[in-house]
């Protein structure tokens, strides 16, 4: 740690970040679950076009073989 410290003094960079406010924190907190919970959905979505799509194109009769998870 010293060392990339000495490395970033000798350069003209920070030696020491900045620390972050407790609104700061916070904030970052939620926009990350907020980005957590799009990401989420996003892919469930996708997951569940493509299930519909497969299903639909499936000479398969509803429930023969295939796990359904509206049972």
């Amino acid at each position: 740690m010293f060392v990339i410290r000495t490395y970033q003094a000798e350069r003209g960079g920070l030696t020491f970040g900045v620390a972050l406010t407790r609104r700061q924190k916070v904030r970052r907190n939620r926009l990350m679950a907020l980005a957590v919970i799009v990401a989420v959905a996003a892919s469930a979505g996708v997951l569940q076009h493509f299930n519909d799509n497969l299903a639909s194109s499936s000479p398969m009769k509803s429930g023969a073989g295939a796990y359904s998870a509206a049972r």
